[in-house]
C-alpha cells in the first residue's frame, strides 16, 4: 500500500507544483496583451488551478498515510515540521487565491494582481516543501 500512496504523492506533486508553473508561463504570457485581454486570457485560464486543487488533496492524503511511521518521532524531524507549516501555508494561499479569482471572474479584475503576488509566493512555497522533503528522506 505504501508504493502506491508513493506514486499518489508524486502525482499530486507534479498536478500542484505543475499548477504553480503553468499559472506563472500564463503571467508571462499575459504581460504580452493588453489590459482587457489580458484580464480576460487569465481568467480564462484560471481554469487549470483546479488541477492544482487536486493535486492538494492527494498529497494531503497520500502524505497523511505516508506520515505513519513518523508521527512519533516527528519532534525531532525539524525539516519534516517545516515542511507540513509549509503545507498548511500552501494551502492556505491557495485558499485565499481562490477567493480573489472567484472575485475577479465576477468582475473585480483588481483582484487578479493580488492573485499573481500570491502565486509567485506559492510557487516558491512549493518548492520549498521540495527542498525540505529532500532534506528529510535523503
Amino acid at each position: 500500500m505504501r508504493d502506491v500512496m508513493l506514486i499518489i504523492h508524486f502525482i499530486g506533486l507534479a498536478m500542484g507544483l505543475g499548477t504553480s508553473f503553468a499559472m506563472m508561463f500564463i503571467g508571462i504570457a499575459a504581460s504580452k496583451m493588453e489590459q482587457d485581454e489580458r484580464g480576460r486570457f487569465i481568467i480564462n485560464a484560471s481554469i487549470i488551478t483546479k488541477m492544482g486543487h487536486i493535486g492538494l488533496v492527494l498529497l494531503f492524503i497520500s502524505g497523511g498515510y505516508l506520515m505513519t511511521p513518523y508521527w512519533a518521532a516527528l519532534d525531532t524531524m525539524p525539516t519534516m515540521i517545516s515542511k507540513l507549516v509549509l503545507f498548511v501555508i500552501l494551502g492556505g494561499l491557495i485558499g485565499v487565491m481562490s477567493a480573489k479569482l472567484k472575485k475577479a471572474k465576477a468582475g473585480d479584475t483588481a483582484q487578479l494582481l493580488a492573485v499573481k503576488r500570491l502565486g509567485s509566493i506559492a510557487l516558491i512555497t512549493g518548492i520549498t516543501i521540495v527542498v525540505f522533503a529532500v532534506l528529510t528522506f535523503h
